[in-house]
């Protein structure tokens, strides 16, 4: 439920601008959206396997450990926020002009980033506190987090998009995210749960915690990547309208891929847990409730995308009646992808914490970015509809031939830890 609330955090902009302001303006804004996953990318390789490996301490209970790594963490994430921030404010108009450069959308697409440029500042921090509090069992603090970030969010975007325009919506976006980590930092008074900060950095270590978080985090920049290219053939053959009818569904792809992670968050922590306590039967169970639970979510939502697909265009406010209706046709194609999506998520974690990496690399890049764009780009030269089949198909085709891969030519179950040396 977290990372449902999590989720529509990040929709808030679009949201937002898609009522308030024209398909075009709504175009602009997504067409931003890969500098923004940029960001979740870097946050990503930079902490997130970090926060797991405080979990693999605490299971070993090695106190020391889990400062050392919690303090080398935040330092990482001050010095990769200060980088990319900078990188984005001196190089502006090019990045604006590289993924949005037509006229019909550069200038909005240039004043919603002016603001958001200096989005990594707050953002990558959250994103280590997201996981940090979240794999620590501080849900509380998550939601009163969360629930102040989507509210504050969404009336100061509001009040100052109607006076300033996208600068306003970008402004709400970096205050709300504020006040959201100010709340899970308060998580850290506890005894029980706060850490000491040390002054730590071991290059070593860190290169180590980044290329083991590094699959995970290759999530964003794959996503990246899909959006990039299925929205600059979408603009190139269908123009602005088509584009906005796409990035509903992109943004419901997303939304789902993202979802499954609130499932494999359970297993990841369970597995490293596991790990830190050299416990492979702790591991099996973990693996059954999640492997269960991604079947149950991945029906679920896959229910949920076909009976919300009438209702998705109107709450993203696509004004021309042909597409939203082609939206929602687009939507109902999707809706099975689902299932396939939560598999391949959790199939991925599986493989990423028990050190299996390019396994997690094939099947999260085929599944997220390569399949869906080339399958979108061939199959969407007809029609819109076409581009979306495609992108259905990537999830679909990447677990299938991961499955056959392991079974066939591995000779191995799908999860096998048994092949695993715990230490």
């Amino acid at each position: 439920m977290g990372v449902v609330l999590e989720i529509i955090a990040t929709l808030v902009d679009e949201i937002v601008v898609g009522n308030l302001f024209t398909d075009e303006v709504f175009a602009a804004v997504n067409l931003i959206t890969p500098y923004t996953i940029l960001e979740v990318f870097i946050a990503y390789l930079a902490s997130v396997a970090g926060a797991a490996l405080i979990v693999r301490a605490h299971g070993a209970g090695d106190h020391k450990k889990m400062c050392e790594l919690f303090s080398q963490t935040i330092i990482v994430c001050g010095l990769c926020g200060i980088a990319l921030a900078s990188i984005y404010v001196i190089f502006t108009p090019q990045l604006v002009r590289f993924v949005a450069n037509d006229p019909s959308v550069y200038d909005n697409a240039l004043s919603y980033f002016m603001v958001m440029r200096f989005y990594p500042l707050v953002d990558i921090f959250d994103t280590f506190m997201f996981a940090y509090v979240l794999y620590r069992g501080g849900f509380i603090h998550f939601y009163i987090a969360i629930i102040c970030r989507i509210g504050i969010n969404v009336l100061l975007s509001i009040q100052l998009g109607s006076q300033m325009g996208l600068m306003g919506i970008g402004l709400a976006s970096i205050l709300s995210l504020l006040i959201a980590l100010l709340v899970k930092l308060t998580f850290l008074f506890s005894k029980k749960h706060g850490l000491k900060f040390v002054w730590y950095l071991n290059p070593k270590e860190a290169l180590r915690v980044a290329m083991l978080g590094f699959p995970e985090s290759a999530i964003s920049i794959f996503v990246v990547i899909m959006e990039f290219g299925i929205n600059s053939f979408t603009l190139k053959n269908y123009g602005a309208a088509g584009v906005a009818g796409v990035s509903v569904v992109i943004n419901i792809f997303e939304f789902t891929f993202y979802l499954s992670e609130g499932i494999s968050e359970f297993e990841l922590v369970s597995v490293n847990d596991s790990i830190g306590k050299n416990s492979s039967r702790c591991m099996d169970l973990s693996i059954k409730k999640t492997l269960r639970a991604a079947l149950i979510e991945g029906a679920l939502l896959m229910g949920l995308i076909f009976l919300a697909s009438s209702l998705l265009p109107e709450a993203f406010d696509i004004d021309n009646a042909e597409t939203a209706a082609l939206t929602s046709l687009m939507l109902k194609i999707f809706a099975p992808t689902a299932i396939f999506i939560c598999l391949t998520r959790i199939t991925a974690i599986f493989y990423q914490y028990t050190e299996r990496l390019p396994r997690t690399i094939t099947i999260l890049g085929l599944g997220i970015a390569i399949f869906p764009i080339a399958f979108g780009m061939l199959l969407g030269q007809t029609s819109e509809v076409g581009i979306v089949v495609g992108m259905t198909l990537g999830p679909t085709m990447a677990f299938t031939l991961m499955y056959l891969f392991v079974r066939l030519i591995k000779r191995e179950k799908l999860f096998d830890y048994t092949l695993m040396h715990l230490d």
